[in-house]
């Protein structure tokens, strides 16, 4: 077994983490830099498929034949050797894709598949580089007009009504005002129903001017635009979809590299290779299936079979299990985008009172809590991730109370004073149901959540309530009907339209219902700075608040992102990384994995 391919606990990996972190800040800031810098090609990658820096020139996509590369990262193997046209990526699953609108779902979609983004992040530096939008500039000096250029030559697949024309700037300019909800009266759709519709804060209008320019029109300077527009859930759709309707997913036509062919509720999906897919040479495989079988086990037993192309997310005794029987398998870790949380309705009587939120966010043992599932290998998380240049990093996290390992008997105790000044002794009268995301962690961090709570405090009543299914879970959220949930979070490009998103009280993932003037205007402020120290002082005073005065919700850790992948896959190393997302996410870029010639 080569070097690459063994498998070892991440152990807080802080020279990375370093790097992260200054490398995000160069995305963050590079809404602004990228408008006047559009253009200049001066700073080109050498590599084929590279990104030149300015952020705001296009690719050129790979060469027919050629391998793609990727950086060299810590717990992230490359497997050498020469793709192979042809084969299947087959993903095991529990379920099939439930929601089918790309702008109003709240997680993964078919478009995840069969569609781009008109911007992406670097995996690792989170900076923006061209996709669908090829290059971008400003139209003023104020930062209010933008224009954006559509890659020409960017083909839909071959379904009616588009019968595979190239994708324009009508299309584009659909997709940013149906984000952004302006569509929502017209097609009698609630306005919140838009779930990404804070990732582009600030735009009042997008125009098409040509087949290939849209020029947008913000309400402030746009900081905080292009990071927003590259969200992994802005999946484009070509305009004309809304008349077809998305009740038949195999209807649907997207720019990605695969196309729809077959979709059995709750079997399976079928996919096949897009043969007019703009990136030249791709994708690799020929289809790529998503299977459904009855439970993780089973999904764990297919991979170890080889029926399966991967295995995501193994928790430790799953990965031991895997190296026991496939030692040349190969191990991927990084950290990554998703952050668990436990999140009260505020508008719930006890969970109104901020004294009893931050009882619980003091009680928490977050080690025995994250431990207990992921094993080794979560980041420390308070107030945002720890990517942003403008938020607090794990070692300052951990020095926070509740957090602090070191000081959680006296932070538990002053816990219990919290309880007692809110009316609530000993926990007594407080009562909640907690509905847990029936997937991953979050059934697991609820449990935890309850018994840790439950012992502290014997008379505090704390009920578990599984709802049916995923779906269920979206819909009770989405219409805050529920008392406290326990779910993740996917951070979006930008700091500020993070906030925006979970805590304003226009935000379109608040789904705590938290409403604070306060924290409106820090966010309103840190949407239109460019300046980074500005940025930096405005962030500072949201996070202080947040621990001190509001406390929204209980942050529990950063995941661990973790894939385990059968040993002739290649490519995976170049989609790798904190900004590349995860899970269904992730899929968005498998025209880029290959088997490897042997």
């Amino acid at each position: 077994m080569s070097e690459a391919n063994y498998w070892t606990p991440r152990q807080r990996r802080w020279g990375r983490r370093a790097v992260l972190r200054g490398a995000v800040a160069a995305g963050a800031g590079l809404g602004f830099a990228a408008l006047v810098g559009c253009g200049d090609d001066d700073d080109a990658a050498d590599e084929p498929g590279d990104t030149p820096t300015n952020g705001g020139a296009a690719t050129d996509s790979p060469a027919a034949g050629q391998a793609p590369t990727g950086p060299a990262q810590e717990g992230v193997p490359r497997l050498e050797g020469e793709p192979t046209i042809g084969g299947s990526w087959v993903v095991g699953l529990t379920s099939t894709y439930q929601q089918h609108d790309m702008h109003t779902a709240l997680a993964g979609t078919v478009w995840h598949v069969i569609s781009e983004r008109a911007l992406e992040l670097d995996e690792w530096t989170g900076e923006v580089r061209g996709n669908i939008v090829e290059n971008w500039e400003l139209a003023n000096e104020e930062g209010t007009e933008l224009v954006l250029n559509v890659r020409p030559g960017v083909p839909i697949q071959d379904k009616p009504p588009w019968n595979g024309r190239d994708f324009n700037a009508e299309d584009l300019a659909f997709n940013l005002e149906r984000i952004a909800g302006f569509t929502a009266e017209d097609e009698g759709i609630p306005r919140t129903s838009f779930q990404r519709r804070s990732t582009l804060e600030g735009m009042t209008n997008a125009e098409a001017v040509d087949e290939r320019t849209v020029r947008v029109t913000m309400d402030r300077p746009a900081g905080a635009f292009f990071n927003g527009l590259a969200e992994i859930r802005n999946q484009l759709m070509p305009q004309g979809v809304v008349d077809v309707g998305f009740d038949d997913p195999t209807k649907l036509a997207g720019v990605g590299a695969f196309e729809i062919t077959e979709f059995r509720p709750g079997e399976r999906e079928e996919y096949r290779r897009h043969p007019n897919y703009y990136r030249q040479g791709e994708p690799y495989f020929d289809n790529l299936t998503r299977l459904v079988l009855p439970d993780r086990a089973s999904i764990l037993a297919a991979f170890i079979d080889g029926q399966i192309s991967y295995f995501g997310g193994p928790v430790p005794h799953e990965s031991q299990s895997i190296q026991a029987v496939k030692p040349d398998a190969l191990f991927y870790e990084w950290p990554n985008t998703n952050w668990d949380h436990i999140r009260p309705n505020t508008m719930h009587e006890v969970l109104s009172d901020f004294r009893v939120r931050k009882a619980m966010q003091l009680a928490v043992d977050y080690v025995e809590l994250n431990d207990g599932y992921w094993g080794p290998g979560w980041t420390w998380n308070a107030v945002a991730h720890p990517a942003y240049p403008e938020s607090w990093d794990e070692d300052k996290v951990q020095t926070l109370p509740g957090y602090n390992p070191d000081t959680k008997e006296q932070d538990r105790a002053e816990a219990g004073k919290l309880l007692d000044a809110a009316g609530y002794p000993n926990g007594a009268g407080v009562r909640f149901e907690i509905m847990p995301q029936i997937s991953s962690s979050y059934e697991d961090n609820a449990l935890r959540f309850q018994d840790q709570l439950s012992q502290l405090w014997p008379d505090i009543e704390i009920t578990i309530n599984r709802p049916s299914d995923s779906a269920a879970f979206a819909t009770r959220q989405a219409d805050r009907d529920f008392e406290m949930i326990s779910y993740t979070i996917t951070t979006l490009p930008d700091i500020f339209l993070e906030w925006h998103s979970q805590y304003h009280r226009d935000g379109s993932r608040n789904y705590g219902s938290f409403e604070n003037a306060d924290a409106d205007a820090l966010i309103e402020r840190g949407l239109v700075t460019f300046d980074a120290d500005a940025r930096q002082e405005i962030a500072e005073e949201f996070q202080t608040k947040f621990m001190e005065e509001w406390q929204p919700m209980v942050v529990l850790n950063i995941q661990p992102e973790r894939y385990v992948l059968q040993p002739n896959i290649g490519g995976f190393d170049t989609t790798a990384g904190p900004w590349g997302f995860t899970g269904y996410r992730l899929t968005n870029k498998a025209g880029r994995w290959f088997e490897v010639a042997t």
